[in-house]
């Protein structure tokens, strides 16, 4: 006789990746009553003072969006540009933003794409998305994408296609390598991780393309992932995260 329980554990492991699709879908298309911080009324999720108290870098660098103590380039884009023509990112990677990108991330509280996503559109500097032909978010690797259920950068570069008039391109990018986490990596261990992890498939000649991730750590997702967009074509290509770290 077939192993019941070996049935149920298999069913269970095959239903946990669509279940966490249909969740992540159902709560990204609600909006809470209420702050997801300080439970106070709020529209967009996020009260207007919670959203004051987020740490804004005072002088980031237009190169890479590092935050730095005056204005100019940073050391790192003195040295070496980034692939990419200009990066924008509103918030710094701090408390409690990285608290709630943790716990969207891992799934624990899927709700909170679209306050994020609404941060992300509210407070992105203009320039990053004017004259944008097209914007792509960083894809994650299949394995990655079915554990998780949805792509994070994918769900904020929706939110500022809507707002703003563009066009959402998740075609064109893919992730090849399914390469181990970055946490706690350092640049030159992150350029080697990253290698070859991902493609562009289109031909983007000519177009001004606008790379979106939720968090830049050094850069080297996004610097990785405009390397491709400019081999295939990209006449200018900018990098926007909702935080840097």
């Amino acid at each position: 006789m077939p192993d019941s329980n070996a049935e149920t554990h298999f069913l269970r492991a095959a239903l946990a990746p669509v279940l966490r699709r249909w969740a992540a879908a159902c709560a990204d298309g609600v909006v809470p009553d209420r702050c997801v911080l300080c439970r106070a009324p709020a529209t967009m999720g996020v009260c207007t003072d919670c959203a004051a108290d987020l740490v804004v870098p005072a002088s980031p660098c237009p190169g890479c969006a590092q935050p730095l103590p005056a204005a100019g380039l940073c050391p790192s884009c003195l040295r070496a540009a980034p692939a990419f023509d200009a990066a924008w990112a509103p918030f710094a990677y701090a408390w409690p933003l990285d608290r709630l990108l943790l716990s969207y991330k891992g799934g624990s509280r899927p709700q909170l794409g679209r306050p994020l996503a609404g941060l992300f559109v509210r407070h992105l500097d203009p320039a990053a998305t004017r004259a944008v032909d097209r914007v792509i978010p960083v894809p994650l690797h299949d394995g990655r994408l079915a554990r998780r259920g949805f792509n994070q950068a994918e769900r904020l570069a929706l939110g500022l296609c809507r707002a703003r008039g563009l066009e959402l391109d998740t075609r064109s990018a893919r992730r090849v390598l399914a390469t181990p986490s970055q946490q706690g990596l350092g640049r030159r261990a992150r350029r080697a991780n990253l290698r070859k992890a991902f493609a562009v498939d289109a031909d983007l000649s000519g177009l001004r393309v606008l790379l979106v991730d939720d968090v830049m750590t050094t850069g080297t997702t996004l610097d990785m992932l405009a390397r491709e967009a400019r081999r295939a074509g990209a006449a200018w290509v900018g990098a926007a995260a909702l935080a840097r770290a």
